[in-house]
């Protein structure tokens, strides 16, 4: 039977850390002794950052630890000293000498000495041996717990940092922060954090990314966002918690209530009943609630607060209280009797029955068993959220009311009404399966023949959820139309007949009668939100920007953050075709915020996150394009938006070289059904060429022209596919020979064109696409396509072009005309971080070995830039000076012709100096 994994072997979150406490060794052996202070609550990880920097070390560095006990003063005085001299001692075999004083400790270092000098001469033994050992090698001197610290140990370690001379010892302390313990702590820090050469550290809560990454470790797979959001809220953050609640579901293990609860069980009687009462409030509780609650106000409140805030139970929150820890609040919250609980709760609801506080009074009343009150205030409360954008929170009360729901109660609506508002509300906060779930029950509800237009909003709800989550929406938006008269005036009618068109693009043969319908509905009625969505397909059509922007004159009056989110949609998308992608990133960003500030980012925001990330990266700008596509994947899109934005991701991994992300990116929607994600072939192909695989990127290009989706979508999204599969048959030809494998690429070739010849040109974009494709077909015409890309300020489609240009100027005999070529593609190359492309271009701008002129110890250093390592950590592997590594860099950079370093490595890859590797080597002493 295997264990289950309980520690994550994974360490999550702590790089920055982990570099700083690199520098402070690198200080502590350069300029002289150095403290490095780490700071952070129980469980936050300060030990296990301790063991990964020792782990980093190497065997020139000796690391000795020592730990306060929680026994305090009681225990036995300078307990983390006496564990680090031992084993500097006896582990690390130091030599006896005049330590008489240590002596007492220590009897194989000679006789013991006279109390004569007593705690002065113990601690100038101590500083001694500390400083012999750092001669020989540097030494870290970790002590752990510093706020467990006896009055000793204190002392001797303010001692040592006042006093220590030897180049080469660094002090790592780690504590709590002030205020959990006695107080007797702060002068020392405050001592040692103003000296020179001292490093401060505060080890923050992990992030829910990160908590999702330590999940992953710890379950040995990926964990569902539902899991990763559990555990980050219920945990804080706190790494210890979030192994401990790993497997442990919804209830606190017992192993940690039982840590939990130690300091709660030991309080006084009142205010153990006081933390009980707060810990019923289910988070941040005001003042003045919980005075109203607990039934007292003024000194005496105040006093059991202040005694439950100093021992570290609950924190100040603004005008109220929150524990410390969500955790401390759930197991005493688990410890109550269940009458102990239904009491308390009963106490809250009478005391918000007048606050308008309609989910808290909600919460509490269904606790305390008061149903009928616990409907009224949810369905009251989900009111409440939809005013304030909140739309999770709106599907979670209209749920707590379907669940109590009462045929008697009067709330101004019936249960089909509720439902709708369920489906209605998903569709904005981006959970579109559960919105179908409820439209769809709602339509189990209805009768189409006695109520056709409630029957109808529900099937536009539920096509609209099926659109965003699979693209399958149209057959309900039919079904829906032909429950409704065709009068030329009916507003549902326009709203269908849009959401429709909507649905049919990009095929505008399809989508443009009823687009035109709708618009001459809303013109005809004078209804803004149909003649929102006219303007926008009708206007999307034709190229007009000026319909567009009527479009979005008329939605920022309505009350739909939704379909204004619409706009910068289609905004961006003809800005992109018409290769204004400066334009298009604005129109798209700015939608992303205002998504967010409405509670859209999840689901609009998520959408418009693809036509942002795809901008940017045509524009090169390729960090702020990975931050926005990274940003959007954290807030756990849907399905569909998810896949979209991962391909980009994957994309743009593939161009910087990171072939691991890229695979992991293809792997996730290679087999997506969706013909919004046709562009994913353009990945899945050049992937594959990239591996080395050029059977399977021809059989994925095979793949890729017998998809229908082809033939619907934008033939800007389809050039970039044809463009991947071009590529992949040049490279065919460069690799192999024979007149079969000529005549294979020619047939692929001749598919290629003719796909290309069936569709349209959508714009100047998707014309430069084109010049590209038959440039590619034909190895010629590269000049124009050049121009193209230039055109438009697209700087890897114009690097590209350029070496390709230059290949076949070499190919040709103009040597001038490549170089010139080459030249400008390596900047552009090199700016972008596109380093598969600048490798290449370096390769074929110098065909010649690089071995003669370089000296060995040149050699060495040519092979660790090919292992991507700095000059400062190349000067620890060798044993010689950062700047003597920098110099060895400048002469290695001039002999090789190679303007960068990753030039230089480039060159060091096809010579044979260094072999290929994505390990990345981190920092450590040598």
């Amino acid at each position: 039977m295997v264990a289950e994994r309980v520690v994550s072997p994974v360490f999550v979150g702590r790089g920055e850390e982990l570099s700083a406490l690199a520098a402070a060794l690198d200080m502590a052996v350069e300029q002289g002794p150095a403290v490095a202070l780490v700071a952070g609550e129980a469980g936050i990880g300060k030990s296990r950052l301790l063991a990964e920097f020792a782990r980093s070390l190497g065997p020139e560095v000796r690391v000795v630890e020592g730990a306060c006990a929680e026994l305090g003063s009681d225990g036995l005085p300078y307990a983390p000293f006496v564990t680090v001299l031992r084993r500097l001692i006896r582990v690390e075999g130091v030599l006896p000498g005049p330590y008489r004083q240590i002596a007492r400790w220590f009897p194989e270092l000679g006789e013991a000495g006279e109390a004569e000098g007593g705690k002065h001469r113990l601690y100038e033994e101590v500083l001694t041996l500390v400083e012999r050992v750092a001669a020989d090698r540097p030494v870290v001197v970790s002590i752990e717990d510093l706020h467990w610290a006896d009055a000793a140990t204190r002392e001797l370690l303010g001692f040592l940092a006042r006093n220590l001379a030897q180049a080469g010892v660094l002090l790592l302390i780690t504590y709590r922060p002030p205020g959990n313990g006695d107080g007797l702590l702060g002068p020392l820090l405050s001592e040692v954090s103003r000296r020179p050469r001292t490093t401060t550290l505060r080890l923050d809560r992990l992030d829910r990314q990160e908590v999702g990454r330590q999940l992953a470790a710890i379950l040995g797979a990926e964990p569902d966002a539902a899991t990763v959001r559990r555990v980050h809220e219920r945990s804080d953050g706190n790494p210890l918690f979030v192994e401990a609640l790993a497997r442990a579901g919804e209830r606190t293990p017992d192993s940690l209530r039982d840590l939990l609860l130690y300091g709660p069980r030991s309080l006084p009687g009142p205010a153990r009943e006081l933390l009980r009462i707060a810990s019923v409030a289910g988070g941040r509780i005001g003042h003045r609630l919980l005075a109203r609650v607990a039934g007292q106000d003024g000194a005496g409140l105040d006093v059991l607060l202040r005694e439950l805030v100093d021992r570290g139970l609950l924190v100040t929150a603004g005008d109220g209280y929150d524990f410390r820890h969500a955790l401390i609040r759930q197991a005493v919250y688990e410890d109550l009797l269940p009458g102990e609980r239904a009491r308390l709760h009963a106490r809250y609801a009478a005391a918000l029955s007048d606050w308008g506080a309609h989910a808290e009074l909600a919460a509490h009343a269904y606790a305390a068993g008061d149903r009928g009150l616990a409907l009224s205030a949810a369905y009251l409360a989900a009111g409440q959220a939809r005013g304030s954008y909140a739309y999770e929170e709106q599907v979670r009360m209209l749920d707590q009311v379907l669940e109590l729901w009462d045929p008697e109660a009067r709330l101004g609506a019936d249960r089909i009404d509720v439902l709708t508002g369920a489906a209605e509300a998903c569709m904005l906060s981006g959970d579109y399966a559960r919105g179908i779930d409820y439209a769809t029950a709602g339509l189990a509800a209805v009768d189409e023949r006695r109520e056709p237009e409630r029957a109808a909003q529900l099937l536009e709800h539920r096509g609209r959820l099926r659109h965003r989550l699979n693209a399958t929406g149209v057959c309900d938006w039919r079904r829906a139309l032909s429950l409704l008269p065709a009068d030329p005036r009916s507003l549902q009618r326009g709203r269908l007949l849009g959401v429709l068109a909507m649905g049919l693009l990009p095929e505008v043969g399809k989508a443009r009668e009823p687009f035109e319908e709708a618009l001459g509905i809303g013109r005809r009625t004078g209804d803004a939100m149909v003649t929102v969505r006219g303007l926008l397909g009708v206007g999307s059509m034709t190229g007009d920007l000026g319909m567009l922007a009527q479009a979005r004159t008329l939605a920022e009056r309505l009350d739909s953050h939704d379909l204004l989110m619409t706009v910068p949609m289609y905004e961006a998308t003809l800005h992109t075709k018409a290769g204004d992608q400066r334009r298009a990133i604005e129109a798209a960003c700015d939608g992303i915020r205002h998504a967010r500030r409405y509670g859209l980012g999840r689901s609009r925001g998520a959408e418009l996150a693809r036509y942002a990330g795809r901008g940017l990266i045509l524009a090169g700008r390729w960090d702020e394009a990975a931050a926005v596509l990274a940003e959007c994947l954290r807030e756990d899109p849907p399905p569909l938006s998810r896949q979209a934005v991962r391909a980009l991701a994957g994309y743009l991994s593939l161009l910087r070289g990171d072939l691991a992300a890229a695979a992991a990116a293809a792997a996730a929607v290679e087999h997506a059904d969706s013909a919004t994600l046709f562009p994913r072939h353009q990945l899945l192909c050049l992937l594959a060429v990239a591996q080395g695989d050029l059977v399977r990127a021809d059989l994925l290009l095979s793949r890729a022209l017998a998809d229908p989706a082809l033939s619907q979508v934008y033939s800007s999204d389809a050039r970039p596919v044809l463009v991947a599969g071009a590529l992949a048959q040049r490279v065919r030809l460069a690799q192999g020979t024979g007149a079969d494998l000529r005549q294979r690429v020619a047939a692929r070739q001749a598919e290629l064109a003719a796909a290309d010849a069936a569709l349209g040109v959508d714009g100047p974009l998707d014309r430069a696409w084109q010049i590209m494709l038959h440039a590619l077909i034909e190895d010629d015409g590269w000049d124009p396509a050049a121009a193209a890309w230039r055109e438009l300020r697209q700087p890897y489609e114009l690097a590209l072009s350029l070496f390709h240009g230059a290949r076949a100027a070499l190919a040709a005999g103009d040597r001038p005309g490549a170089t010139a070529r080459l030249r400008e593609a390596a900047q552009l190359a090199e700016t972008l971080g596109a380093a598969p492309l600048a490798r290449e271009i370096a390769l074929l701008g110098r065909p010649r070995p690089a071995q003669d002129g370089l000296t060995e110890r040149e050699r060495d250093v040519l092979r660790l830039i090919a292992e991507g390592l700095s000059n400062r950590q190349i000067a620890a592997r060798l044993h010689i000076s950062p700047s003597t590594a920098g110099v060895h860099v400048s002469h290695i950079l001039t002999k090789l012709g190679a303007a960068t370093r990753t030039e230089a490595a480039v060159i060091a890859f096809h010579d044979g100096l260094a072999r290929p590797t994505t390990i990345k080597v981190p920092v450590r002493w040598r």
